[in-house]
């Protein structure tokens, strides 16, 4: 029987080896036929992308101007968030600030911090009966709106000319038609701070964008198959290539065809026809571009949002992708600005804080109550 039991784990292990190199061997070929997608691409530097639908700058690659950061200041907020699912109650901790940079000729002069350096997060308890996912979008909310009120002070506050949050410069992860009231009234909230953070932000002057970390997009790749390979013939690649493209994300595709100091067009963040995702921002929908930037060496580029408030996305891009190339140039292998990993860094928070606060809470009730779901204290 041992040597049955012994056959049987062998072949598991062999069969989960093969399973390895199979997927290996996948990821290996899709980046071949990508590569090979980006090298057709990179043959139309300096054609005119002209009459593209949603490029709105005429070249697929552009070349980026450092900034000298001779005079700047510049805003980076994010937050820290952390939640726990109870009997009876749920709890959210969050915390958010804004690392205030100011350079002066190319140097990083002082830093302040907006509200300080190491606010308290804040404690909010749920004891509405939402479910998993109800809880789930609550908190993406609850994060968010913490992040935007910081945000907004940020920028009257230091006068910053540039904010860069982390993250979109639009609602993510939210039901744009929750059925619980809580959900309905904090996304209602939560439009409201966005459309009031781009009023501040224009009436200031400051530039507004976001700087997304791990990007999931892929509305550049579809700009590529649907529009720019169309128009120039599929550039003489076979449908196994160009189908790799259906099976692509943005920075998949773009970390072969980018240089560093280059980024692609901007161009709009939604199609006209899915532009009823947007409709709640009202017209700010409308003025709200992205574009990839390449950044450093061996990281993939940056997906940077921006809400363009004077009325010329291409000029904005431009700048902001100037600044942001500048901000991000520190570390060969991690090309985030500088400003938001300092933001993140005071941000965080730490597993352990939701835990003393929920002691702290059981402590109070006494023994015989049961905060902990079943999942979390089964006796064997």
């Amino acid at each position: 029987m041992a040597l049955t039991l012994r056959s049987a784990l062998t072949a598991d292990h062999f069969g989960f080896e093969g399973t390895l190199a199979s997927i290996a061997e996948r990821i290996r070929e899709q980046q071949g036929r990508r590569q090979k997608v980006a090298e057709a691409l990179a043959g139309l530097r300096g054609v005119a992308m002209d009459g593209v639908e949603g490029i709105i700058e005429p070249s697929l690659i552009k070349t980026v101007e450092m900034d000298p950061l001779l005079e700047l200041t510049v805003a980076g907020v994010d937050g820290g968030l952390l939640e726990q699912q109870l009997h009876g109650l749920d709890l959210i901790l969050v915390r958010a600030l804004a690392a205030i940079f100011h350079y002066r000729d190319a140097e990083l002069e002082r830093a302040d911090y907006i509200p300080n350096e190491m606010p308290p997060p804040k404690l909010i308890d749920v004891a509405e009966p939402l479910d998993a996912k109800e809880f789930e979008l609550l908190t993406g909310m609850e994060r968010q709106l913490a992040e935007l009120e910081v945000a907004a002070d940020a920028v009257q506050e230091s006068g910053a000319g540039l904010l860069l949050l982390d993250g979109s410069v639009v609602p993510q992860y939210v039901d744009r038609f929750p059925h619980s009231t809580l959900l309905l009234e904090r996304y209602q909230k939560l439009i409201e701070a966005y459309t009031g953070l781009y009023r501040v932000c224009a009436k200031s002057g400051a530039l507004l964008a976001g700087a997304v970390k791990d990007s999931r997009g892929g509305r550049f790749v579809d700009i590529l198959r649907r529009g720019v390979l169309p128009a120039f013939g599929d550039l003489g690649l076979e449908q196994k290539d160009l189908a790799i493209l259906q099976r692509s994300r943005d920075t998949a595709l773009l970390d072969h065809l980018l240089g560093v100091g280059e980024r692609t067009p901007a161009f709009t963040y939604a199609e006209k026809s899915a532009s009823y995702m947007l409709r709640d921002l009202g017209v700010w929908a409308t003025k709200v571009y992205a574009f990839y930037v390449k950044t450093v060496p061996f990281d993939r580029p940056l997906r940077v949002e921006f809400v363009d408030c004077e009325g010329g996305p291409a000029e904005t891009a431009d700048r902001i992708a100037s600044l942001v190339y500048a901000l991000s140039s520190h570390h060969d292998a991690f090309g985030l600005p500088s400003v938001l990993i300092e933001a993140d860094t005071c941000a965080r928070l730490a597993g352990e804080d939701l835990c003393i606060v929920r002691d702290s809470i059981a402590d109070r009730l006494g023994p015989p109550t049961l905060l902990d779901l079943r999942r979390h204290r089964r006796p064997f």
